[in-house]
């Protein structure tokens, strides 16, 4: 694969794993690319039949792919482009599980590993993050706010203190 085709992926996808969301901060480096249907099960190179994927996904996942059964079962893995995955399970926040919805959803989920416990540390860690922006970001409009009513006031004193004079 050539470095401007990787490159292009890589962007598809936000520089992070189609299955999981690790990003390449977090994995310390560039991600595998993956077949979502498998070259051995008549998949081929087509863009939109890679995903961006880090490496324990890709190994779980290997070189899955349903059968007629088990399609009709809804046991298929879900292609984070193609598929709304809101549909199929959704991230407990607080758990910093995946939530299956649907049957697809609990396969995809349980044949990835998607609640395996680093992932499950990850996104705990990552919802940490995200509240203290949101405080951050609170207080820096807080520390702005006041900072202006303390120029007001400044103003305000001055005002007074010409008219004393």
């Amino acid at each position: 694969m050539s470095r401007p085709e990787l490159d292009l992926i890589r962007q598809r996808y936000g520089y992070a794993c189609g299955y999981c969301g690790v990003t390449e901060i977090s994995a310390g480096g560039l991600l595998t690319v993956d077949h979502h249907r498998p070259l051995s099960a008549g998949g081929d190179d087509d863009l939109d039949n890679l995903v961006y994927a880090c490496v324990r996904c890709n190994q779980y996942k290997h070189s899955y792919w349903p059968t007629a059964s088990e399609e009709a079962h809804g046991l298929r893995v879900l292609h984070p482009l193609h598929d709304l995955l809101t549909q199929h399970y959704r991230l407990n926040r607080q758990a910093g599980q995946l939530d299956p919805l649907t049957e697809t959803g609990y396969f995809h989920i349980t044949l990835l590993r998607l609640n395996r416990p680093q992932l499950v540390k990850h996104r705990l860690a990552q919802e940490i993050r995200d509240v203290l922006a949101g405080k951050l970001d609170l207080l820096e409009k807080q520390i702005h706010e006041l900072q202006g009513t303390v120029a007001a006031q400044e103003r305000y004193i001055s005002a007074l203190e010409e008219q004393i004079d």
